[in-house]
């Protein structure tokens, strides 16, 4: 067996979570390393749309709910990393898009529609008239569109950049790992001896994975996603689309396939409630509510695909939505959810004081 490995911070779980903490820990020159079982952002993180919220789509009720207050300086957070003007540097990153779009199928109520036209709001969209989207630039659409200072990143080379930062400090174990009674953790590899970690601190951000804590009470809110892609697709769309509800009846991102060719991605009210759907009623109803938002698309022509992820986050007294990232700590052993991958950055906040105060109360 090798010889143990002392650090400061060993982090579990290799998403997006884990990454950024990892990050930024080093750049405040802690000894870190992170440990992972299986690709980079495997499960929820390379799932996401990539939307980088601002609080506009918690604010859809009429007035600023806790997650839009917590998320609402995120954007410009992120854009000064995709920029290299914080830390980390996500210059290597790739900006799919500079905003996204909120479009209602009906107009807003005035209530609605005032709380959008505040100063609160102004900074975080703007009613847009003429210059439209190709999806929605059509005689035949009804409805009004705001324009989102929320930009839309690809999560997979986020990932990659984070990652590029510390290579060093990553450590694949062939399966999961779990903390022995002493408190360390053993990785195995097939092709070398197993590796002990000794760790002041152990910070698990494994989503799904951190179930494996019984002391860390967690949920799963589940998602039925869809994939939609075909030639009739009438250009790349980031959008809300809000219907009758406070919430998106349709979330629309896009990106390119291995191939290059372009496919929406579909989150929002259909993804929630397709959870009680499978996968060939999942289509039927993504083809439906396409059909109706926009009719002058031939949607005939389209291929569709669906799939099932689990959103782990920190069990709630209701099973709602957690507003903030999600810390709980036992000793030594911390447990974190971020909630919203545009929550990611909230770690320097939450996270570094847990892990000093961990490794002040080893060395006592």
């Amino acid at each position: 067996m090798n010889p143990p490995l002392t650090v400061d911070v060993a982090i579990v779980g290799g998403g997006i979570a884990g990454l950024w903490l990892l990050a930024q820990l080093r750049q405040r020159g802690y000894g870190a390393v992170l440990i992972e079982s299986g690709p980079l952002g495997a499960g929820q993180t390379i799932c996401a749309q990539g939307i980088i919220h601002g609080g506009a789509k918690y604010a859809l009720h009429g007035q600023l709910s806790d997650s839009a207050k917590a998320i609402a300086g995120m954007p410009m957070f992120w854009r000064r990393c995709l920029n290299g003007a914080d830390e980390p540097d996500l210059r290597g990153a790739r900006l799919l898009a500079e905003h996204q779009y909120l479009w209602a199928t009906r107009a807003p109520t005035s209530q609605l529609a005032a709380f959008f036209a505040s100063q609160l709001m102004q900074s975080r969209m703007e009613k847009v008239a003429g210059d439209l989207p190709a999806a929605l630039h059509h005689p035949d659409f009804r409805g009004t569109v705001y324009r989102l200072d929320e930009p839309i990143v690809e999560v997979a080379s986020v990932l990659r950049t984070l990652a590029d930062r510390c290579r060093e400090a990553l450590l694949l174990s062939q399966k999961p790992v779990a903390l022995t009674a002493e408190g360390t953790l053993i990785l195995r590899h097939p092709s070398r001896p197993p590796l002990t970690v000794q760790a002041a601190c152990t910070v698990f951000t494994a989503g799904a994975g951190n179930a494996g804590l019984p002391w860390a009470a967690q949920q799963l809110r589940p998602l039925h996603m869809v994939m939609a892609r075909g030639s009739g697709l009438p250009g790349e769309l980031y959008a809300h689309c809000l219907g009758v509800s406070d919430t998106p009846r349709l979330t629309v991102t896009s990106h390119d396939d291995a191939s290059g060719r372009l496919i929406w991605y579909l989150g929002g009210g259909l993804a929630e409630e397709g959870v009680k759907r499978n996968r060939t009623e999942q289509i039927h109803a993504a083809r439906r509510e396409l059909a109706a938002l926009l009719p002058w698309v031939e949607w005939s022509k389209a291929e569709f695909a669906t799939f099932a992820v689990d959103r782990a986050e920190a069990r709630q007294r209701l099973g709602t939505r957690p507003a903030e990232p999600s810390v709980l700590h036992n000793g030594r052993v911390i447990a974190a959810w971020p909630t919203k991958l545009a929550l990611a950055p909230c770690w320097r906040n939450e996270l570094s004081p847990c892990c000093r105060l961990s490794m002040c109360n080893r060395s006592r």
